[in-house]
């Protein structure tokens, strides 16, 4: 399932897609304009995982990949934050 293919439910709205990548670029202190950041809602099928998980990949080298097991549109900032730092700690 595609980020925009889910339900009305959990359809995210292009401003609510901008305002992911930019917690992404703001807590990674990355350059928009060259490093790339990929938004993805896919159904989770890992056990005990949600319907739903959000990937975010950030296309450096090597790329990095992020899950936040939930929906995107329900994604607060504290979420990115928690998800990237977890992964760099």
């Amino acid at each position: 399932m595609g980020l925009f293919d889910s339900s009305a439910a959990n359809k995210i709205s292009p401003a609510q897609l901008q305002q992911l990548k930019a917690w992404v670029y703001q807590t990674l202190s990355l350059d928009e304009s060259s490093t790339p950041v990929s938004i993805s809602q896919l159904t989770c099928t890992e056990p005990g995982c949600p319907p739903l998980e959000t990937v975010i990949a950030v296309m450096t080298q090597p790329p990095k990949t992020y899950k936040i097991h939930q929906p995107a549109v329900e994604i607060e900032k504290d979420d990115i934050v928690q998800a990237l730092n977890a992964k760099d700690s």
